[in-house]
């Protein structure tokens, strides 16, 4: 039986850089294959080509035995290929079954027919979505089956899945799996990219190790070693994947008492000078919530906060970096980076003030400043003036982090710092918020990766229903007491 897909000898050039070097890979018929690596490694440039979004400039495609040349989106979803990417590509207000068809309602029979196809895909996995449901009322997880829906409407023999467990909670991805599994079962092939290695080496059935736009090798899940992946992604050996850190937790810095706002409820904790306090809990708990309201985004009705001992009023974003408060939110694109613009002033777009004098801007200290993070944070760019938008997702980050070290913060709120980041550009996220604390600042951290949160925290706050449901020691206790807590 012929691989459903084998590439032969691709590669793509962009200017200054060879984003793939003669990749030749071969995926069989209902297999799901994950590929792996860091930002910029290539991962994505390769699933553009095989969704016709780019052009391969040199090699070879062939689907089922035959050659193939993906000229558009378009001809890859009718050779059967179909991409989900991490942003999903719906449109909000319209229905579940008019973002299936979308552009296809001829073809699907009418509206009437539409719905009953559209309902009929959803059911085939289990989504119990009415079809005529606007996407915008949808959960994350509803809006994934959505988008596998639309990719089985097509037919599809192979579905690309980019990061497809982002913005899941822990039982929306086993639900996922199970989906994966059996579309694995009827015969369709996914391509699963994510950072989250655990995901990779419980799923999978092979992985595909891709760095510096080249395919090192490709290995039986079965067979993994987690130490060697991260070695081969990274191209350096890695002891361990979190830096190690003695405690620095030193004076009060912070005290948040009797906090109220329209989704939390009597909130009260305290931050120390030098520490890293983790915070957790399940979608809807209130932990973005707290971020905002700490932040001035979100209004207080009843509560104080007081920094170094004196009382402070927060009722903006304004006021919180006055007070020294920044915040680094949790989805960069959409509420963090301004894409258009440059690397240098997404860094200092927050202190703009720091480099003006008479209402004219100091190019050469603003210019100093920036060469020095992009040094300090080791961020990848050509240029500080090229756009943050072709930037790996890692570096966009570190960025958003550049911003807010930049207005010299007391407190540095982080709402899933390494959401989409590699392995390697975790690592050195982990190593600037250990600089942070040892220098005496202090990290309130957001995150639903329970072992980032263990390791990296001095205590661990955990959230339910707009409250504080309880506090742990990370040394002495499980990822299972704090996620039945979580639970209640």
């Amino acid at each position: 039986m012929e691989p459903v897909l084998s590439i032969r000898g691709v590669s793509k050039m962009f200017p200054g850089v060879k984003a793939l070097n003669n990749i030749d890979l071969t995926i069989e018929s209902g297999e799901i294959h994950g590929i792996v690596g860091e930002n910029g490694a290539g991962k994505s440039t390769l699933m553009k080509i095989l969704s016709g979004v780019y052009k391969k400039d040199t090699g070879i495609i062939f689907m089922s035995g035959t050659e193939v040349d993906i000229k558009s989106p378009v001809h890859s979803q009718t050779l059967g290929i179909s991409i989900i990417y991490q942003e999903f590509n719906l449109v909000d207000t319209l229905s579940a079954a008019e973002n299936i068809f979308l552009g296809r309602t001829g073809e699907a029979g009418g509206r009437k027919r539409m719905n009953d196809r559209a309902g009929a895909l959803l059911e085939s996995i289990e989504c119990g979505v009415d079809p005529r449901r606007r996407i915008a009322d949808l959960s994350m997880s509803e809006k994934q089956m959505v988008e596998i829906a639309k990719a089985l409407s097509f037919d599809s023999k192979i579905i690309i899945m980019d990061e497809p467990t982002t913005t899941l909670t822990g039982k929306e991805t086993e639900k996922l799996f199970a989906i994966i599994r059996r579309l694995r079962e009827k015969g369709v092939t996914i391509l699963y990219i994510s950072h989250k290695l655990d995901e990779i080496m419980e799923l999978c059935d092979r992985v595909s190790v891709m760095r510096d736009g080249q395919l090192l090798g490709t290995m039986a899940a079965t067979n993994l070693d987690r130490g060697e992946m991260i070695a081969m992604m990274v191209g350096r050996a890695m002891d361990m994947e979190y830096p190690r850190r003695e405690s620095t937790a030193g004076d009060l810095l912070m005290q948040v008492d009797h906090l109220s706002t329209g989704k939390l409820q009597d909130i009260s904790f305290g931050l120390r000078k030098g520490e890293i306090l983790g915070l957790v809990g399940l979608v809807g708990s209130g932990r973005t919530e707290l971020a905002r309201a700490i932040f001035g985004a979100d209004p207080v009705h009843t509560g104080t906060i007081a920094i170094n001992g004196k009382g402070v009023r927060i009722r903006s974003p304004i006021h919180a970096i006055k007070a020294g408060v920044a915040l680094v939110t949790e989805n960069r694109k959409e509420q963090g980076l301004v894409l258009d613009f440059s690397v240098a002033r997404n860094i200092t777009m927050a202190s703009l003030k720091k480099f003006s004098s008479a209402f004219v801007m100091q190019s050469g200290p603003e210019k100093k400043d920036v060469a020095d993070y992009i040094d300090k944070l080791a961020i990848k760019t050509p240029s500080p003036l090229s756009k943050i938008l072709n930037l790996s997702g890692g570096n966009q980050q570190k960025c958003v982090i550049a911003r807010w070290l930049e207005t010299e913060p007391l407190i540095l709120i982080l709402d899933e710092p390494t959401r989409g980041v590699d392995v390697g550009a975790k690592y050195e996220i982990y190593l600037i918020m250990k600089d942070i604390v040892e220098r005496g600042g202090s990290i309130l951290m957001i995150s639903s990766e329970l072992p980032e949160v263990l390791s990296m925290s001095d205590r661990v706050l955990v959230m339910r229903d707009g409250r504080i449901s309880g506090e742990f020691d990370p040394r002495q206790t499980s990822r299972e007491e704090i996620m039945a807590n979580a639970i209640g």
